[in-house]
């Protein structure tokens, strides 16, 4: 016969004689739980039953119920799934943006480029009583290439400004201009930026050279002209 706990639902299957005609007091191997049972006539036996494989036990094995559903398991692997979709998608913003905060750690590079400021005018204007650069510190060995304000002048040809000058290398090393670089200024309003390029050197320290450049349509009310060199 098939003996059910009513604590735990869990079935066994037991020798009637065993329980014999006036019932018994049984106790269930899974929860331990006591009641008197009775033989009530036959019934079918169970689908599984598990035997026994100790010896004095006062039931037989408990017939084991079926597993539960592992949900936590696919939660998690779920999860996963989709940060490996999120980081896919966003690689190349994750690894520009690694190479942007490892950029910002490296030594910025040394400014060869010193701005000077000359007046715009129709006529030629001389920069002679403009101060001078102040050279780099005895223990600095690197170019300093500037624009010789005493020898620099902004014409007037034709309706065009054009810039004429010396680049001077006040550094303790050599050292070459790539860009000339000219900011179109109303007092202290910037009305425009161009960008020419303008190879010279490698100037030896003290080394001087000379360079022109017209420069087209300036901005209209524009009243200074400020050049500079990378």
């Amino acid at each position: 016969m098939v003996v059910t706990c009513p604590n735990c639902r869990s079935r066994y299957a037991v020798d009637p004689l065993k329980i014999g005609p006036a019932g018994r007091t049984v106790e269930c191997a899974r929860c331990h739980h006591q009641w008197h049972q009775k033989v009530e006539g036959p019934a079918p036996a169970p689908e599984l039953v598990i035997r026994p494989t100790t010896t004095g036990a006062s039931l037989p094995a408990v017939i084991p119920p079926k597993p539960a559903f592992p949900w936590r398991r696919v939660a998690v692997g779920i999860v996963l799934l989709a940060l490996l979709a999120v980081l896919f998608a966003f690689h190349t913003q994750i690894v520009a943006m690694m190479s942007r905060e490892a950029r910002a750690f490296e030594p910025a590079p040394a400014r060869v480029a010193t701005a000077s400021r000359v007046p715009a005018s129709s006529d030629t204007h001389s920069a002679a009583n403009e101060p001078a650069a102040r050279p780099p510190a005895a223990s600095e060995a690197r170019p300093q290439i500037e624009i010789d304000l005493s020898n620099s002048s902004i014409d007037a040809v034709d309706g065009h400004f054009v810039v004429r000058g010396q680049l001077v290398n006040n550094g303790r090393a050599p050292g070459s201009t790539t860009v000339l670089r000219i900011t179109f200024r109303r007092h202290e309003e910037v009305l425009g930026e161009r960008s020419f390029p303008m190879v010279e050197g490698p100037l030896p320290p003290g080394g001087r050279a000379s360079f022109s450049q017209v420069l087209e349509n300036p901005p209209a009310g524009t009243t200074d002209i400020v050049p500079t060199v990378e």
